[in-house]
């Protein structure tokens, strides 16, 4: 998963930040907050994106019944409280055959249109996501249908049960599901009935929730309102019926919002070194040492630790490579690879040690496990004994065909353009040739199955399977299941129609190691059971190998002077802009 590109400011507009005043005359505009990005948000329907800098985006507008704090501690958001066996919120069915989750709703929430908003909206947004004609919904797959042992889409959720007043909702999984708070966490657990049902099923990923002019008539759930929208930039007001929120309900602090994209990295940092933007968002570790060098009086950088963890995804049934669909081939390109080297290169004297599991550090639920280590002479060997011979110039061949794998990485991003040049050298080491394509992170290499329809055959499409390998960062969640299944699960590949084209597992990995262990995880509602399952997952990924993890990210966050309320930023897939409506300009 991923983020996001451009425009500059209007001058009609009075922007704190820039004008480096801490108050605004009686007759100024109001004060516009703005956060910068550098790829656009392409897809503002949260049901039908993976992407980062999408849900960036959709936070301020959308949001569910629970949400993720900067510590990493889910707290109420459209809920009054968190759902547990101790408050009622949890009810296991006799014999674990199933389970019920009581949500109770916040008094008084309305769509951002006026219309109430309550839990036969979510009701409806249930039979919508197990609709049969639904395609490329990915989070249509986690919580709402599962698969069966067969790889067949089956509804997850066989009941909902809503009071009278609308306030109370009863959500019946028709199996133990370890996922549930994840489930109810985050902008795609709920939509406006009203509005939804204006669309046909299978135009809802085009026509629902564009980034367009058209977002404006959308009936936001969030603290914001989406007034104007476009690849250059997003811009928001507060919705006035706003009655959620983490320490509310109150209304959003900042009258004007703003998300300002950029066409590459170093234009968002030069924007916010000169103070023309308040946030900056997307940076790795090594972007801090440019950001920190900026005037005080302006702003600073500030380095979190996050749930991120940067990698080499390989095509495990790659047509251009079908040999890597061998573990052994894995194994010898993941023996190829000297990790320290790529990090210095990148992090020079900043002492980021080598990754190995799918779990950063400070995950409750990783375990240590033991990964293949940098060996080009034993990579030869394995390379050798897979029947990919070199040539006279050194360069293997598969069936008497040059070998020439294509790596792909997001555009604008210099330290991932490094990174895959020193793949490039590692591999070119051990006799493989290959080509660096980058292209847009939003559009094509994190798009969806349902946004590459038109263009299905792109280079460096990761859901389509375009690419041999492809570097980025996935971002967890918290949740064993949720983090795991969609990415790991052998039904879950993107082109299983069965799954409506929902699955994540863009890899096409397959191993039955890893599939019994996510069967168990699947109905672990208990944390100690969770972490049981998920030492029998992290093993599977070591032992088949379908990426290659680099290093554990820290984001860099450039915070202006004027931003008020920042909380840090947020180490979760949630994102920065969890909490928008309780940041201040100073």
């Amino acid at each position: 998963m991923s983020k996001r590109l451009f425009a500059l400011l209007s001058v009609a507009v009075l922007v704190f930040a820039a004008c480096g005043s801490s108050k605004a005359s009686p007759t100024a505009q109001p004060i516009t907050l703005i956060m910068g990005e550098w790829q656009p948000a392409i897809q503002l329907n949260p049901f039908y994106t993976t992407s980062f800098g999408d849900f960036e985006a959709i936070q301020p507008v959308m949001r569910g019944f629970l949400t993720i704090d900067s510590a990493g501690n889910f707290v109420p958001d459209l809920a009054t409280v968190v759902p547990s066996k101790a408050n009622g919120g949890l009810v296991i069915d006799p014999g674990n055959t199933g389970m019920t989750v009581n949500v109770i709703l916040k008094p008084n929430l309305k769509w951002s249109d006026g219309q109430p908003l309550t839990g036969e909206d979510f009701k409806y947004t249930v039979g919508w996501a197990q609709d049969s004609t639904q395609k490329g919904c990915t989070a249509c797959a986690i919580g709402f249908t599962t698969t069966d042992a067969s790889g067949k889409t089956i509804n997850l959720i066989d009941n909902v049960t809503v009071s009278a007043d609308g306030l109370s909702i009863a959500i019946h999984f028709n199996q133990l599901y370890a996922s549930w708070l994840s489930f109810l966490t985050g902008p795609a657990t709920i939509l406006p009935e009203h509005y939804m049902k204006t669309f046909a099923i299978a135009d809802a990923a085009t026509k629902s929730m564009p980034v367009s002019a058209a977002a404006v008539k959308v009936p936001w759930s969030g603290p914001y309102m989406i007034t104007a929208a476009a690849p250059t930039e997003i811009d928001y007001k507060p919705n006035p019926y706003w009655a959620g929120g983490v320490s509310g309900p109150h209304a959003p602090k900042v009258t004007n919002l703003k998300f300002q994209y950029f066409t590459d990295k170093d234009g968002m940092i030069a924007a916010f070194k000169n103070g023309e933007i308040d946030l900056a968002f997307d940076m790795t570790q090594a972007d801090g040492k440019n950001v920190s060098s900026t005037d005080p009086t302006i702003g600073k950088a500030e380095i979190t630790p996050s749930w991120q963890y940067e990698h080499f995804d390989i095509n495990n049934v790659s047509s251009r490579a079908p040999f890597l669909n061998d573990v052994n081939v894995r194994k010898a390109i993941y023996e190829s690879v000297d990790k320290q080297s790529i990090i210095d290169t990148v992090f020079p004297g900043a002492g980021v040690t080598p990754a190995c599991s799918n779990v950063p550090p400070g995950l409750w639920y990783r375990t240590d496990v033991t990964c293949p280590t940098y060996n080009p002479a034993e990579a030869k060997t394995l390379l050798d004994a897979a029947k990919l011979p070199a040539g006279s110039d050194g360069n293997r061949t598969y069936n008497g065909k040059p070998i020439d794998l294509l790596l792909c990485t997001t555009s604008g991003n210099s330290t991932r353009l490094t990174e895959l040049q020193k793949l490039q050298g590692y591999l070119q080491a051990v006799g493989i040739k290959s080509h660096i394509v980058t292209a847009d992170g939003t559009a094509v290499v994190f798009a969806s199955w349902a946004d590459t329809a038109n263009t299905p055959t792109t280079d460096c499409e990761m859901m389509r399977g375009n690419y041999d390998i492809v570097d980025y960062a996935y971002i967890l969640g918290g949740s064993p299941y949720s983090d795991n299944d969609p990415a790991y699960d052998s039904t879950m590949w993107p082109e299983n129609t069965a799954t409506g084209n929902g699955g994540l597992n863009d890899t096409r990995f397959k191993s039955a190691a890893m599939d019994s262990a996510l069967g168990i995880l699947k109905t672990a509602v208990d944390q100690t059971d969770q972490m049981n399952a998920m030492v029998a997952v992290q093993q599977a990924y070591v032992a088949g190998l379908p990426e290659i993890p680099i290093y554990y990210r820290a984001e860099t966050t450039g915070v202006g002077v004027h931003v008020g309320g920042w909380p840090g930023y947020n180490p979760s897939s949630i994102g920065p802009t969890w909490d928008v409506e309780d940041w201040f300009v100073k």
